[in-house]
């Protein structure tokens, strides 16, 4: 019996270890699926600002740094008009702006870089046409990041 005992201990180690390897497998073949699945999306042209891997971590910085309220925030991301935009939300912008490289710290807009990332958003020519219409530019960078943002949004251009 104490044979038995230890062999059936042997067994359920055994079967732990299994399970373990088991679960491991899960999630590196739900990590692959995923990661799939993100390239697909990708080349069939489903191409939204949130998935470019540029974007990661700056909308956190920008809210703290700006102190958009979140309101504010949650309208941007939804690609929502904000009537009379305090200048939080109007640097929120210019700090996204900033961290993309689309922007210079006195508000100047870097043209052929816009015009580079909007292709990755749409259609070359379109972008092209877009960085031409939208040329505007403010008395600080602030109003000109929310002047270029809301030339964008009445394109229907989603640039959050």
């Amino acid at each position: 019996m104490l044979f038995e005992s230890r062999s059936q201990q042997s067994t359920t180690r055994g079967s732990v270890k299994c399970t373990n390897e088991k679960t491991m497998a899960s999630r590196v073949l739900i990590i692959m699926v995923a990661m799939i699945l993100t390239l697909v999306g990708l080349a069939v042209g489903q191409k939204e600002l949130s998935e470019l891997p540029e974007v990661k971590g700056y909308k956190l910085h920008c809210i703290e740094s700006s102190g958009i309220t979140e309101s504010a925030a949650r309208k941007l991301s939804a690609g929502e008009a904000i009537k009379d935009p305090d200048q939080a939300t109007k640097c929120f912008v210019q700090c996204f702006f900033q961290k993309l490289r689309l922007m210079d710290e006195q508000g100047v807009v870097v043209k052929d870089k816009l015009e580079a990332f909007l292709t990755k958003l749409m259609d070359a020519d379109k972008a092209k046409e877009y960085v031409g219409q939208c040329d505007v530019r403010r008395t600080n960078p602030c109003d000109t990041a929310y002047a270029v943002y809301d030339c964008y949004l009445g394109k229907k251009a989603k640039l959050f």
